[in-house]
């Protein structure tokens, strides 16, 4: 009984990706992978550090390389907040100048910042949430190289002005607790917003609770617009998680 649950989870999750890959055909795909460690203070706070790696263009490049570290307090039994930092390594890809100019491809340095208040439900077995989340990026300045058309004469170098952005993300999620099994299915669905919506991001997934200490996660995630931040397309995504 157990197994077909746990089998009848893995169908729906495999038919789910399937017929959105299918939609999303033409877009980027990539992977994303990442390395998280809890520690509960109390039991009303917690710690956290993450460690990710994201790739780019088919998996064929490096996209970008965080590390970030977080707090989470549980104000209500229903509500929780949290705050956080990360340090952002991106790959720029190679560009073209308005004036036929090649830049090619460099690193950039980001910092973010967010804060986020998170409320749930529950219904029997299904758990229903929303996240609001405030999150600001500040984009660093510097000057990279810079190419004739012929992408070989050095031109003077091109400053990168410093930026910064503040998006608005919202997130509704559905969990559901399959009765004596570990996979825990979910599905969310985020808007990024400035001013504007910006972005809309898909997720399905399941988590899978190997012991008290040890998590692994397995997503399907589909965003249907590209920014400075991330690709627009396809992320098979997997994690693991450390609670000590």
């Amino acid at each position: 009984m157990r197994l077909n649950r746990i089998k009848i989870a893995v169908v729906t999750l495999l038919m789910f990706t399937t017929s959105v890959s299918a939609f999303a055909e033409g877009d980027d795909f990539n992977i994303w992978g990442s390395v998280e460690v809890d520690k509960s203070i109390t039991k009303k706070w917690g710690v956290s550090a993450e460690l990710e790696y994201r790739t780019n263009d088919h998996v064929s490049t490096t996209d970008r390389w965080s590390i970030g570290i977080g707090t989470d307090y549980k104000i209500l039994s229903w509500l929780k907040a949290d705050v956080g930092y990360s340090y952002l390594h991106s790959r720029i890809a190679t560009s073209t100048t308005k004036k036929g100019n090649i830049i090619p491809a460099y690193w950039q340095p980001r910092h973010r910042a967010y804060v986020s208040l998170t409320g749930s439900v529950k219904f029997n077995r299904v758990k229903i949430s929303l996240r609001e989340r405030w999150q600001f990026t500040h984009r660093t300045s510097q000057s990279v190289p810079k190419y004739d058309s012929d992408g070989v004469t050095p031109k003077d170098d091109e400053v990168i002005e410093s930026k910064n952005k503040n998006v608005l993300r919202s997130r509704l999620q559905v969990e559901y607790d399959i009765p004596n099994c570990k996979l825990s299915p979910y599905a969310s669905f985020e808007l990024y917003n400035s001013d504007v919506i910006e972005k809309e991001r898909y997720t399905v997934g399941c988590e899978y609770g190997i012991n008290k200490k040890n998590k692994v996660k397995l997503y399907y995630l589909y965003q249907n617009k590209a920014d400075d931040d991330e690709p627009n397309g396809s992320v098979i995504g997997v994690g693991y998680t450390f609670k000590f």
